[in-house]
Order: C-alpha cells, then structure tokens, then sequence
C-alpha cells in the first residue's frame, strides 16, 4: 500500500486526470447502461419440446417421452435433474444442469442425442425441437394483431412467414409465438360412404393426394422421393430445367385423378374420376390448440421472448421498430403493443430510481459543504464517492449484461463504507497538514502518506469484516439465494472501487488542494453537535451503570422489535401489468374456455382503472406454457395513476363469480419466480418413485397410513392425477378377425378420419402449406360418430368402428409428470403441534420399514426438509463467518477481550434498523435484509477505527484512562459524526420515496440503514467508549503481532517532491 500511495502522491496530476477521464467516460457510458428489473434466476436449463396433435397424454409418454428421456437425454453430461411432462398433444422434456455448466456446452450436449431422435421416435410427431434459451422473465411484449379487411388464415400467414421471421432477426429475440394463429392449409375432406359408393379406399384418397404434389414426408409415397429436375447441355448453353406445380388452389388440387392400386387413373363411364367426385377439397386451417382473446373483436396474439441477459427495453423498442417498418405492407392490419409491455415499468421504476438518487446525491454534497464549511475537503470528499461509485458500476457495465434493481441496490448499500472512506481520510489529511504546519516538521507529502497508510491498514481489516458478513447469502436458497448475491456482489465491488480510490486519487487530491489550505475553522453544525455529546459521554465514562444501562436498553428494544416483525422473503414489483391465471375443469372444451375467457375479458375491461385486457387459452407451438386447453391467462394492463390494490381486489372479486373456475392473480414476474424457484409448500411430501403407477398407489396408501400414526402429522394425502375423460378405442381381435381388419388398421384408419394425415406441402411465395386428408366434419362431431365411424375392411366392405372395438368414456390422465425419469405420486403432510426436525426422523423411520418392489422406491421431501438441509448449511457458513469477523476484529486489535468487546457492538448498532422496519410497516423484505448486512460493514468499520484510535494515542504515551478515551473518540467524532449524517441525508429521500416502482428493494433497505446509522452512531460514540473505558485496558500486549500491523515508516525516494505552491 505505500508503494501504491507514493506513488500516486507522485504522479498526482495523472492520477487525477486519469481519475477525473474514468468520471467523464463512466457517466457517459452508464447513462445509456441497460436496466432491467430482474437478474437471472434460474438454472442452466434446455428443453425439449415434441409437438403430437392428437395424442393423448398417456400415448405422449409412451411413445414420446419415454424414449427420449430414457433412450436418448438421461445420463448426458452435466446433467443434475431431468423432469418431463406429457399432456395432450406435447412432450416436454427439461434438463437441468450443474452450477456453472455454460448454455452452450448444454445445448450442444442435448443437440448430439437429439440427432438420433429421428430412428429413435415412432412417426407420431413432429421431431423433436429444442427451445431456444430463454431468459428468467423472458416475456417481453406481448401485441394484437388485427384487421377488419384480412381473414384469420391470410393474417395467420403473414404472422408465420413474414412477421415472425423479422421479429427474430431483432437483437436478442429468442423466441415469436403466436396464440390463435390459423395455419393455411388444402384439406381433402372424406366421407367413408361416399368413398365406399364410388368403389375407392381411403389409401387411395392418401396416395393421390399425396402423389399429386411435388413432396411427401410419407415414405411409401413416390412423392417421398421427386427427384431433381436436372439440365440439359447446348453447344454453348447449360440450360436448368424446372418444374412449376400448377396446384395451388383447392380447385386445382380438386381436379386430380384418383389412383388405382396399379398407379394408373380410376375410370369411371370412360371418364377419370377426380378428387372432387368423391371428396370435398377446401381451404382451411388446422385444428386449435389454443385461442386468443379481446374485448373489442378477434386477432392473434404475439409474444415475444428475450434471451438471458438481453435488455428488456432494448428489445421492445427493438421489436416495435420492427413491427412499424412493416406495418405499411400488411394489407391493412393493425397492431397493439400495448397489452403487455414491461419497458413500461422499467423505463417508470428507472426514472423514479435516478430521480430519488439524484435528489440524495444533491443533498449529500451541500451535506458535506455544510458540515466541512470549506469547499476543498468538500470536493475531495465528493470526488472520491463520485469516483468509487461510478468505478464500481464500470465494472458491471463492463459484464456486457443489463443492470438490475439488485445490483443498483448494492451500489446504494455500499453507501455509507465509501463515504467513510473519502471522508476519513479527507479529515486525517486536514488533521496531519495543519498539525505539520505547526511543528514545521515532514513535508506535506509525507504527512498525507502517513495519513493515508495510517487508515487503510483498519480500513482494508474493516473491508475484509464487511465481505465476511455477506459471505453466507451465497449459501441461501429460493428467492434470497438468486437476488441477494447480485447484490453482494457490486457491494463487494463498490468497497473494493473506494479503498482503490482511497489509495489513489483521495491523496493525490489532498496533496493538490489541502497542502497551502488555509486555516479551517470547525462546522457550526459539527460544534453544536460535539459540544452535546462532550456532556453526553461524561456520565457514561463516570458511572458505569449508564452505560449499561443503554446496552440492556437497545437490547430491549431489540427484543421488543423482533417478534413484530413479519418475514417476507418474496420479490415483489409495483407492475401495473397483471395477469389472471385460469383454470377450469379437465377435459373442458376449448370453445367453452373460450367462451369463460371472453366473458371475463369483457367484464373486467369494464372495471375502472384497467387500460387494456387480453386472454389466450390453451397454448401455442413453441410458446411457454405447457397446459391444455382447460387453462389459460389474462393480461390485465392498468393505468399508471390506478389504485393497483383496488384493482387487484376487483379482479378477484370479478373472477370468483366464475363457478367451478379456479384462479390466481398476480404479476408476471411473480408467476416467473414461482415456476423457475420451483418451492414445495407442503410440510412433508413422501415422493414415491417407479414404472408401475399401480404399485406406487398402492404403497402411498400404506405410507399415508403410516404417517397417520405419527404424531404431529396432520391431515396426510394422497397427490392425485387428474383426469379427463377421454374415449377409448380398443379392438376386440376376435370381432376384427372375422372382418378381416387389423387393430393398426383401424388406428391408421381412424387418425385420419378423426385427425387428420399431412400428406405433403405447398410451396408458395416462399411458404410452406400442409395439404391434409380428413374426414369430413359430419363425421366426427360426437361420441356416437365416432362408434358409427366406417372403417374399410379386408373384403373391401365398411364396418362401424363399434362392431370391432369396444368404444367407451373412460378417465384418462390429463398430465403424466416425470422426474428423474420416473414417474412418481406424492404423499403430502402438515405438521402440528410437534417439532418439524423429530416428526421427519419419525416419517424417515416409518419409510424405511416399508418395502417396495425391484425398481420402486421413496424418498422425504418437503418444506421442512428443505429448510433442515438449506439451514444447517446456512448455519455453518454463519457460524463460520461469525467466527471470521472475530478473528478479524483480534487481527486487527492484537487483543481478545477488545475483539470481544468489537463483536458485541455490531449487534447493537443494528438496532435502531430493528426499529425502523417497525415503525415503516413491520415487515422485513430481501432490501431490510442487505440493509443490516451493510450496517454491519459501516457498524465494523467505526469500531475498528475508532479503537485503533485509542491504541494509537496509548502508544504516544498518553496513559490509559479516561482522558485518553475521550481525547481519541473526540478525535474521531468529527469524521463519524460527518459520514452519519451525510449518509442519512442520501438515503432520506429514498426512505421518503413511498412504495413507488423501482424502490422496491431500496426503500425498506434505506429505512433500515437510516435507523441503524442513528444507533450505530450512538453506540460509537458513547457505549463504545464507556466500555473501552471499563474493559479495554490490557496490561500485556501481545507485541510482536503489533509491531507485524503497525505501519513502519520507510525511506522515501527524493524524487518525490513537496508540493509547489497551488498545488
């Protein structure tokens, strides 16, 4: 360190520069720095979705996601958790990988196995596809679509192939989806009996078609393989040869022959016999999946996704650029973007943040002006604060990631430790060049270097306590576990930034502007203050029962104000964007869903204050809900002036009149944590695993009976599976037999008169359309069309479905969930009346005693286990931390009763922040929580110094005793009096601020601050020394360790000048 601020002494006016370039560089940079509310919170994830229109949940997992979890994605490297998922029509698999694992190294990883995908998968879907990263809160617009002027298709097909290939070549667009899109597509309806009467079959139907095109991805097609069309050579010209396939309507697709089963055309009164003789040939769009939802008309609704560490802000006007550039070339629409636009929050909640901080910084340099009384220590004060914080947001700048509510709230929260800093040794320099002038002793510069070096050894072991003390939230889970170490991180950087600064440009500027300052004379302000607490320190110092006294009292007050305080661990943003998620009963209908959504759209787009209202249901390729069309969300956007509570409290109150309709309403950021932070509330949770969900029913039963016994178990359930009903179709193979048909048969047959088969595309003006073969809509209606469905037989007769099959209503699961690929049913608790850590030894007993069969077994999960584990492992890291203050605190003193004497103050300067959150709502939020963690830095840091002090003036040769006391805390009144004070007034305007966006995590950090800075404070200036008085005195100092800490002078090189006159 001497070398460092000699050096700087030396080279004071590049320092400067160089120091006053970094200011001007880093304002200019970080006021075009990204902002966004939220950091990353989630894991390293992929996932992997598999579209399956039409098959049930139960056939997903058995023919999708079984093998590709099993065969293909488990066991791959770096893998932690697999989960999957299975609903009707999709598979999604999810991969979580170990801490650190980059993004790319797992999808590169995932992107090898699914390459065999294609021979692993029965032809039953489409392949697989791995979804883009996506960020924690990836949405970030969501827009309508509309037009009275377009048709749902031709808009559907402008969304697929013009507006979401633009949108995804915005920077940092991860992912378009589109709810309520309507793929174009030629369908060639059939009607079996109409088949029957012209004498064709249905493969005929799928052949021709097929056939008819210039590609099929049906394999036993001739399409399957067209060939090139090649070229031929001239004498002196290689001419291409193209074919140009003259279908491209419904009725050109209507007037192909049919094929005979030898190839050739079907001929019937010597005229060929055409698609249209014995089908329907239309335009028209796929079945639904999901639907879109206004209160004033139809349109599609796009989302747009970002990727991690993508700004929100730049994104969304990123994609509303792009969607008014082509705004004048799609035929008349219109676009919305107002339904869900979170740069609306980001873009209030960072104006009010600058706007609160700008007020406090402006208060906090006249704070300085009037406390100094003397512009040049002010400047040096200012500057070197300035300096720190914009160094320490440099270096986040420098991530190349957007800022976040949490690292900006670490900058604030290293407030105090960097006034501290420029304002110790702005005072100890005044202090050492006025006291050199006197005694026309050293130079000046090497009164400043003392000065300097004779702060920063207490400094630095008072940076090292600060950074212990935030050690365990690294070892936090849940919501504290992903924001809180955001937080410590630019904490620890800003204290890192101010004691550089510290070693660098604080003596260089007080070298500059203090050498030939003249004569100060002392704040009026300061005086007043000193004057009251010279009366106040007497009797502390005198009677040791007042100092007593006013420790038994903070602890008092300590303990008063704990039990009042609530605990709230939960991230929550003033968001005036609202969302209602839906759920209905499974195997609800999606027009009956559509018609609940709609209902509820219009109504609550009445209530007051709601300024836009959407809805989409079900799902959409590729988006990020994994449901069925019984569920779906409600985007409510509310004025910015609205009473967001009342607001809240009318939706509620409007959903529940929506019988059999469950609900929750919330901000999207919320419904992101709950999902990503995946939490088990349940007390205990007794996860049974295995293939045979028979067998795992059967043994939940017998655990459930198990922890019935157990006492302080209350209520213990059984997790069911939903179901919905679902019809049936299973062969008789005797019925079958006798008609000639096979059990595949009457699938294949049935799928695409119920389904439908893609049997090859159309390519268009750089588009691709399915041409689908389907029976025709009069046939598959309702339960009994289905019985009298008409499958061909062997003797090219029709039979009715339910003559060779039984055709039943029969429960089916509504979701198959997965983990660790393997399926698994919970047998959930409460715990009452009985300490949680004895009722698991009980429950873990019990279980163990149960026996399973090969391939089963359970494991005892839950909130009270998760805490068990997460909380010993916390506990250790804060015991060790606990014990590394204390050992620091001794370093730094060479003395164990004074290390004592140190730790036993930091608690009681944490009180008044106690009181505080008390007094500003009682509550205790992740900002309370890094509100105390920076008090104790602050708290440590004043105890250090100002016991350093004493042990400085003991070893001047004062004698131990009152007067020393009170002549070293004077010594250090003015400075912790000044940083108190000048740290309050910054953080006052925040406290004030109210529950605006934006302070958030600042406000209830700040009021913690304001009323433990005010303790910390008093607890410095008169308990600390009442008990060095008392307890400070040792007769034997350990010597050696003090002259290891002491800074000894050195010979300085004579280049190193006194300063000229002005500077």
């Amino acid at each position: 360190m001497r070398h460092v601020v000699a050096s700087s002494l030396k080279f004071r006016r590049l320092v400067v520069a160089v120091a006053a370039g970094l200011l001007v560089f880093g304002i200019t940079q970080l006021r075009h720095l990204p902002v966004d509310h939220l950091p990353e919170f989630g894991p390293t994830m992929v996932e992997v979705r598999t579209e399956s229109l039409g098959l049930s949940a139960e056939e997903v997992e058995q023919l999708i996601t079984v093998p590709l979890e099993q065969d293909l994605l488990n066991g791959i490297p770096f893998l932690q958790d697999i989960y999957s998922e299975s609903v009707p029509g999709m598979s999604s698999v999810v991969m979580i990988f170990e801490p650190g694992t980059s993004i790319l190294d797992a999808r590169q990883v995932v992107a090898e196995k699914l390459a065999e995908a294609a021979v692993a998968l029965p032809g039953v879907s489409a392949p697989p596809q791995m979804l883009q990263p996506l960020s924690s809160t990836s949405r970030v617009l969501t827009a309508r679509l509309y037009s009275d002027q377009v048709s749902a298709i031709d808009m559907s097909v402008l969304a697929r192939w013009v507006i979401g290939p633009r949108l995804l070549g915005v920077p940092g667009v991860a992912n378009v989806s589109f709810w309520g899109q309507r793929d174009r597509q030629l369908q060639v309806l059939v009607d079996p009996v109409r088949l029957h009467e012209a004498g064709v079959s249905l493969d005929q139907i799928v052949r021709t078609t097929g056939n008819a095109l210039w590609v099929s991805p049906l394999t036993f097609l001739e399409a399957s393989t067209p060939g090139t069309a090649g070229f031929i050579d001239l004498p002196n010209q290689r001419l291409g040869i193209r074919h140009v396939l003259p279908i491209r309507t419904p009725q050109d697709l209507a007037q192909v022959p049919i094929e005979d089963d030898e190839g050739g055309a079907v001929i019937v009164n010597g005229q060929p016999l055409r698609l249209a003789d014995v089908a329907e040939v239309v335009e028209d769009h796929q079945p639904l999946i999901g639907d879109a939802l206004f209160r004033d008309g139809s349109g599609l609704l796009l989302v747009v996704e970002k990727f991690p560490d993508a700004s929100t802000v730049e994104v969304t006007h990123g994609v509303e650029e792009a969607l008014q550039g082509m705004l004048p070339g799609l035929q008349g629409m219109q676009i919305d973007t107002s339904l869900f636009r979170p740069a609306d929050y980001i873009e209030s909640a960072t104006g009010n943040l600058v706007g609160t901080l700008a007020i406090g910084a402006g208060l906090f340099v006249l704070a300085l002006a009037v406390l100094f009384l003397e512009w040049r220590r002010t400047l040096v004060a200012a500057a070197a604060v300035a300096v720190s914080v914009v160094a320490a947001g440099l270096v986040l700048y420098l991530r190349d990631a957007p800022a976040n509510l949490m690292l900006l709230a670490g900058l604030v929260m290293a407030i105090g430790i960097v006034v501290d800093d420029a304002v110790v040794d702005v005072d100890r320099y005044a202090a050492r060049v006025r006291r050199g002038e006197q005694a026309e002793g050293a130079p000046v510069w090497r009164k400043i270097l003392e000065a300097s070096l004779e702060m920063r050894g207490p400094a630095l072991s008072a940076g090292f306590i600060a950074v212990a003390a935030v050690v365990p939230v690294f070892f936090l889970d849940g919501q504290a576990g992903s924001f809180l170490p955001p937080m410590m991180i630019s904490y620890v950087l800003a204290i890192a930034a101010s004691m550089l600064v510290a070693l660098t440009l604080t003596p260089a500027l007080g070298m500059i502007l203090l050498a030939n300052a003249p004569e100060r004379r002392e704040s009026p302000v300061i005086g007043w203050i000193r004057r009251g607490w010279e009366r106040g320190l007497a009797p502390f110092i005198r009677r040791a029962g007042v100092g007593y006294a006013a420790i038994g009292l903070l602890v008092l007050i300590g303990a008063v104000s704990w039990p009042l305080l609530e605990r709230s661990g939960s991230v929550r943003l003033k968001e005036t964007d609202l969302l209602i998620d839906l759920r209905a009963a499974p195997g609800t209908s999606l027009p009956a869903m559509n018609e609940i959504a709609s209902q509820a759209v219009a109504e609550i787009g009445a209530l007051p204050g709601v300024r836009n209202v959407s809805a989409h249901v079900g799902r959409a390729i590729n988006a990020d809900q994994v449901v069925n069309v019984n569920s779906g969300q409600i985007w409510v956007s509310l004025d910015p002036d609205a009473d967001r509570e009342a607001a809240i409290r009318s939706l509620d109150r409007v959903m529940a009149g929506y019988e059999g309709l469950s609900h929750d309403v919330l901000t999207y950021s919320e419904d992101r944590i709950s999902d990503v932070l995946l939490t088990t509330e349940e007390d205990i949770v007794v996860r049974l695993y295995g293939a045979n969900l028979e067998v795992l029913h059967s043994k939940a039963q017998e655990i459930r009976s198990l922890l019935a016994g157990i006492e302080g178990i209350e209520d213990p359930t059984i997790e069911s599976i939903p179901t919905e009903p679902n019809i049936e179709v299973e062969v008789d193979l005797q019925r079958a037999q006798q008609v000639g048909v096979a059990p595949g048969d009457v699938r294949r047959a049935a799928a695409i008169l119920l389904s439908g088969l893609a049997v090859g595309n159309l390519f268009e003006e750089q588009k691709v359309f399915d041409v689908v073969v389907w029976g025709s809509p009069e046939i598959r209606t309702s339960v009994e069309d289905v019985q009298s469905l008409l499958i061909e037989t062997g003797t090219s007769g029709l039979v009715r479905l339910d003559e060779v099959a039984d055709v039943r209503i029969a429960p089916n699961p509504v979701v198959k969930r997965h983990e660790s690929v393997s399926n698994y049913v919970d047998v959930s608790a409460t715990v009452t009346g009985r300490d949680g850590d004895a009722v698991v030894a009980d429950v873990e007993t019990a279980v163990a005693g149960v026996e399973f069969p090969l391939e089963h077994h359970a494991a005892v999960r839950g909130s009270i286990v998760s805490r068990e584990g997460s909380s010993s492992e916390l506990l250790a890291t804060i015991a060790a931390a606990a014990i590394a203050v204390f050992l620091l605190f001794q370093s730094a003193f060479t003395s164990w009763r004074l290390a004592i004497i140190a730790f036993a103050a930091l608690p009681l300067a944490l009180v008044g922040g106690l009181l505080a959150a008390v007094i500003a709502g009682g509550t205790l939020t992740l900002g309370s929580f890094a509100g105390f963690l920076a008090l104790t830095g602050l708290a440590a840091r004043t105890v250090i110094l100002l016991i350093k002090g004493y042990q400085r003036t003991e070893r001047a040769g004062a004698t131990f005793g009152a007067e020393l006391v009170m002549r070293a805390t004077r010594d250090r009144f003015a400075p912790i009096v000044i940083t108190a004070i000048a740290t309050l007034v910054a953080l006052v305007p925040v406290a004030l601020a109210g529950e605006v966006a934006g302070l958030e995590i600042l406000r209830p950090m700040a009021v913690v601050m304001v009323g433990g800075l005010i303790t910390s404070t008093l607890v410095a200036l008169l308990v600390l020394p009442a008990m060095y008085f008392r307890h400070g005195f040792v007769a034997e100092r350990d010597t050696v360790a003090e002259d290891l800490l002491i800074v000894v002078p050195e010979a300085e090189p004579e280049t190193l000048p006194a300063p000229a006159s002005g500077s």
